[in-house]
């Protein structure tokens, strides 16, 4: 196999170990390789080559300097103007090394080391055989030339759902750095009427053990009533169908009181703890029947005090749809493993986790529902996006891409030729992250959540993509 370092702009290669034009000197040319911090994508990274030209004319020469220099313009370009598209790639490959790498170039420079008229130590201008450095600007990982598709899902309408992008007929993510996402797409399935509220939290095997044992919905009717609260039956509230599905509170107490309680061993399984820690935003699903209610979550353990728990914001609720609220943020377990391994204090201690929800009504006279609480992962990564519409007929998704130099973008999009949408929109770190994972997803529509709507996602080959990463050597992955 041959060896390949070059500068690429869409099918056209500068070379840079070409035998009739620009290749590298010895010493050759040594990579440096990025910091890794956990989380943080590196800075740039500023590299030095040293090339010799060999060509058969200074005009042929010349030629070849223009070219390199529209390359610069070209590589620059990418990164200051928004409507450039096309990159500028440094890439490279070793004789043996199986899969061909590339990593985006910000800038060039190019510096004459030979003197113009004559022969130096440093080449010939005048046989056309000069020196020069090429220094340049890379990003700090290497990544796969072609993306990595993820597969078309649709997964069962629910609460909070959960997407295995690493299904056939995709794999398991490889490489040494979370991937960057080239395309992501969510849209409603048919029969649901529109998307306009979403939230995607990553989770991967190998931070957080087995996957199938994280629990993303918490059922209220699984966990404890308590004051003015009771059991109650509803086939819009999750799960569905018969029996009791939901929480109503209807106060003689309308001040503010614990209104239920679930601990993590009751909505994760005895012995599942370790699976299920982590970074967490909480959301629940909850509605009144009229009037007004403050709500708030609150996290501890069972022998604490209720005044010693952690408090989540107050949220007030007045819609008589479901939809979900906003209950903060909070980890599991509360205690530092650091301070605490489990090794010290065994998880076995996380079974009494405990979540409360405490509330009052401000106004009016009607009840409050509690459907469940679903925590949306945050310490591998999030996405969040708001106040838009994408129906299902005429069909609209939502689109998310990250550049190669990390600038990422959300926006609604149809099949057919149209102005995108533009919405309100977060994300953090949301790459997808080494091995084996998934993406934990909460949808709604705009002011409400409809348990029968579902989503899917990547519906065709090119709607959902990845590029793995490397610091140094790509080899056979």
């Amino acid at each position: 196999m041959a060896q390949v370092l070059k500068f690429r702009r869409g099918a056209t290669d500068t070379n840079l170990l070409n035998t009739s034009g620009f290749h590298l000197l010895d010493p050759g040319w040594i990579p440096k390789v990025a910091v890794a911090d956990e989380g943080v994508l590196p800075p740039p990274l500023e590299e030095v080559l040293r090339v010799e030209a060999n060509y058969s004319s200074q005009d042929n020469l010349a030629a070849a300097l223009i070219a390199l220099n529209k390359v610069r313009q070209d590589a620059w370009r990418y990164i200051v103007d928004r409507t450039e598209g096309t990159p500028v790639w440094f890439h490279d490959k070793l004789n043996s090394e199986t899969g061909e790498r590339r990593a985006l170039t910000r800038k060039i420079s190019i510096k004459e080391l030979t003197e113009p008229h004559g022969v130096g130590p440093e080449g010939s201008m005048i046989d056309a055989h000069p020196h020069y450095e090429i220094g340049f600007e890379r990003e700090p990982y290497w990544e796969r030339t072609a993306a990595v598709s993820m597969p078309t899902a649709t997964p069962a309408a629910g609460a909070s759902v959960v997407y295995d992008y690493t299904a056939s007929p995709g794999a398991d993510v490889v490489g040494e750095a979370p991937a960057r996402i080239g395309r992501l797409t969510v849209e409603p399935t048919t029969g649901s009427s529109s998307l306009g509220k979403l939230w995607i939290g990553l989770r991967s095997a190998n931070r957080h053990g087995t996957l199938a044992n994280f629990a993303n919905i918490w059922e209220c009717e699984d966990g404890g009533p308590v004051t003015d609260a009771a059991l109650a039956t509803d086939a819009t509230a999750s799960p569905g169908g018969g029996g009791n599905t939901k929480i109503t509170v209807t106060p003689g107490t309308a001040t503010w009181a614990k209104r239920w309680y679930m601990y993590l061993a009751t909505a994760a399984g005895t012995g599942n703890e370790v699976d299920n820690y982590g970074e967490f935003l909480w959301l629940l699903r909850c509605k009144v029947s009229s009037g007004t209610w403050e709500i708030q979550l609150r996290w501890g353990y069972s022998g604490m005090d209720d005044d010693d728990r952690v408090p989540g914001p107050i949220r007030e609720v007045s819609s008589t749809s479901w939809d979900y609220v906003d209950g903060g943020y909070c980890p599991i377990p509360l205690r530092s493993l650091k301070a605490f391994p489990t090794g010290t204090l065994s998880s076995n201690f996380d079974m009494l986790y405990v979540v409360n929800i405490w509330a009052r009504r401000t106004s009016g006279s009607g009840t409050l529902d509690l459907d469940c609480v679903c925590p949306v992962p945050l310490d591998e990564g999030w996405m969040r996006a708001w106040d838009f519409s994408a129906s299902e007929s005429p069909r609209q998704r939502f689109e998310f891409a990250e550049s190669p130099h990390g600038i990422c973008q959300g926006l609604v999009a149809s099949a057919t030729p149209s102005i995108p949408e533009f919405m309100p929109y977060a994300s953090d770190r949301f790459r997808l992250p080494i091995g084996d994972g998934r993406m934990i997803i909460v949808y709604a529509r705009q002011t409400s959540s409809v348990l029968t709507d579902a989503v899917r996602l990547c519906l065709s080959g090119n709607d959902g993509t990845y590029y793995p990463r490397w610091y140094q050597l790509r080899g056979s992955e």
